[in-house]
């Protein structure tokens, strides 16, 4: 496996963070292989922060891939709307930047939970969970990411398939996450 030398992680908040470090610590690299974009703070969305760095971070993206094997994760949550229009949303920050669209062959992996990161980690953890709910400030969500990034990396695994609870948004991510290998 020609495994990257570096992943650049662009996130929301921390809980982003953090479950995206335990899945890559599943995948077996190490902390000073990731490098975390800074988190934009109290001020502002996390999704807006994220959506105005991307363009600029897929530009510096493709220029290290020209050294070096590198992966750019961008995690963002769908909110209440539908994943498929924070790809829009995103594909138009290139476009603007006059940056074409992600490739197949590119190692940008979007992960955009609906609603929010929250509802995947429970529904890794199994509890049964909808997008429509707003699970951010259930107890216990701290305790549930590492467990929770062990499971969903137990689903992406080659040949497995998410179990019939397994929500869209997450459902979706799988094949993003089998970019990184």
């Amino acid at each position: 496996m020609n495994r990257a030398s570096l992943i650049v992680v662009l996130a929301e908040d921390g809980r982003h963070q953090g479950f995206i470090r335990r899945c890559l610590y599943r995948l077996g690299y190490e902390n000073r292989l990731i490098r975390f974009a800074p988190l934009p703070g109290s001020r502002g969305c996390g999704e807006q922060w994220v959506r105005e760095h991307f363009a600029a971070a897929v530009k510096e993206y493709r220029l290290r891939c020209a050294r070096a094997r590198t992966a750019l994760i961008v995690a963002i949550d769908a909110d209440t709307g539908e994943v498929d229009r924070r790809l829009r949303q995103l594909g138009e920050a290139l476009a603007y930047a006059e940056l074409s669209a992600r490739s197949d062959d590119e190692t940008i992996v979007y992960l955009i939970p609906k609603r929010s990161i929250e509802t995947w980690i429970l529904c890794l953890s199994g509890d049964p969970v909808d997008e429509k709910r707003d699970y951010s400030r259930e107890s216990g969500i701290e305790e549930r990411i590492a467990p929770a990034a062990a499971k969903f990396f137990e689903w992406s695994r080659p040949n497995a398939s998410p179990p019939e609870h397994c929500v869209s948004s997450l459902r979706a991510a799988i094949p993003e996450a089998r970019r990184l290998e």
